[in-house]
């Protein structure tokens, strides 16, 4: 077999390519953890997969695109914990259960929470409208799922307001994920603790839905 790289073997049949097409995903993903979507190339993706980086992008077009998909395994694995958070809301007051059960799907996906802040302004671009259709099918049907379970959870709300609350909830939580973990050179400047971002995702849900139930 032909050979790419150190340990590499070109894939040929449609399950290998599949195998292969996951491994890229997969080094892409823990690379995004340890050192943050902007600290990925393709190039150290390729180097983990032991690829070279040409034969890489027969698999994906550009970076844009791995994180592209990533994002909607990440929209997918985010729906089905928070559906199952929320339709275990206990009777009576359930304000404290929906509250937890939304920040606390967003803290336990640091990945899913970098990627709501590089979509629109990086990884929606530079990618075929194929991908780009794709991650937007899945985006929809995820924060679909998750209305129809906040509504059953908060039945007093509709579900465009439910689906209100998970939108602006997703645009805060992109913005307090940036300020809760500033690049090492801003940490160096500023050597107070770094806000907490559980604390204030929970506490703007809270608020928000303080407001809409008040309109």
């Amino acid at each position: 077999m032909t050979k790419e790289g150190p340990g590499f073997l070109r894939a040929r049949r449609p399950e290998q390519k599949q195998q292969r097409s996951q491994a890229i995903l997969d080094a892409a993903r823990l690379r995004a953890e340890r050192d943050g979507i902007a600290g990925v190339s393709l190039a150290g993706i390729a180097t983990d997969v032991g690829m070279h980086k040409s034969a890489l992008l027969k698999y994906f077009g550009t970076r844009e695109e791995i994180f592209l998909q990533l994002a909607e395994e990440e929209w997918r694995a985010w729906a089905a914990a928070t559906v199952a958070a929320l339709d275990a809301a206990p009777a009576g007051d359930p304000t404290d259960h929906v509250v937890a059960a939304l920040s606390g799907s967003l803290v336990a996906r640091p990945l899913f929470c970098q990627l709501l802040m590089h979509a629109a302004l990086i990884l929606e671009h530079n990618v075929s409208p194929e991908a780009l259709r794709r991650e937007k099918a899945a985006t929809m049907q995820a924060l679909d799922e998750v209305t129809g379970a906040l509504h059953r959870a908060l039945p007093e709300l509709t579900p465009p307001v439910c689906f209100e609350l998970l939108a602006t909830g997703g645009i805060a939580a992109a913005g307090l994920w940036q300020a809760a973990h500033p690049p090492p050179a801003v940490r160096m400047l500023k050597p107070e603790p770094p806000l907490d971002f559980g604390t204030a995702v929970a506490r703007f849900i809270r608020v928000y839905l303080t407001g809409l139930r008040g309109l």
